[in-house]
């Protein structure tokens, strides 16, 4: 079981990497979460330091979750583990998910899992992810704001996990990580909502 705890908490602590927070120190010099939406994902670094920096700390956002899945997969299909490969592979996506939404780095505060969420669920629930992408990119012009289009992907992988009859674990990780999506946009959704009154 140790190996299961291992991994898992690996998965936490590469999540955990403060792409956003670090990339912007380095190269413009201030707090990101001093300045725009005060959040550290790539959204917001485009918004304060430019499409390069944004790209790089998108990639390195997906990559968090890509590795720790990557050497969770290899593990399931080489070990023998003391729990279904399902609900181990759920588990390792969820912690890298939960660590870069609730760094411990930055006591806690983080960003808002999008990137991390398609680096993890890549893994165990492709077609989902797919389409996800899809309604996020094809949805643009009608919802320019990116957090709605990102409250959607999220939904939608779940939705779609859930049509497919994707493995228990497996669905029950969509669900869990769009509810987290959601309330990672919920100062967004407030906003948005004071606006249209």
């Amino acid at each position: 079981m140790w190996l299961v705890y291992t991994t898992i908490l690996i998965s936490f602590l590469l999540g955990s990497f403060p792409t956003g927070y670090i990339l912007v120190k380095k190269y413009c010099g201030f707090d990101i979460r001093t300045k725009g939406s005060g959040n550290i994902g790539s959204t917001n670094v485009k918004r304060v330091a430019g499409s390069k920096l944004a790209y790089k700390t998108q990639a390195v956002d997906i990559l968090k979750g890509v590795i720790p899945m990557l050497a969770a997969t290899y593990i399931a299909n080489n070990y023998n583990l003391p729990i279904d490969k399902n609900a181990y592979l759920s588990l390792t996506a969820t912690a890298a998910i939960l660590g870069h939404n609730y760094t411990p780095f930055l006591k806690f505060h983080g960003g808002k899992g999008v990137n991390t969420t398609l680096g993890t669920f890549i893994f165990i629930a492709p077609i989902p992810v797919l389409v996800g992408i899809i309604l996020h990119l094809s949805l643009k012009k009608i919802f320019p704001v990116v957090a709605v289009r990102s409250i959607i992907l999220g939904a939608s992988i779940a939705i779609t996990a859930i049509i497919l009859k994707l493995p228990t674990p497996i669905i029950y990780a969509c669900i869990f990580s769009a509810i987290v999506m959601v309330l990672r946009h919920r100062k967004n959704i407030i906003e948005l909502l004071n606006k249209n009154k």
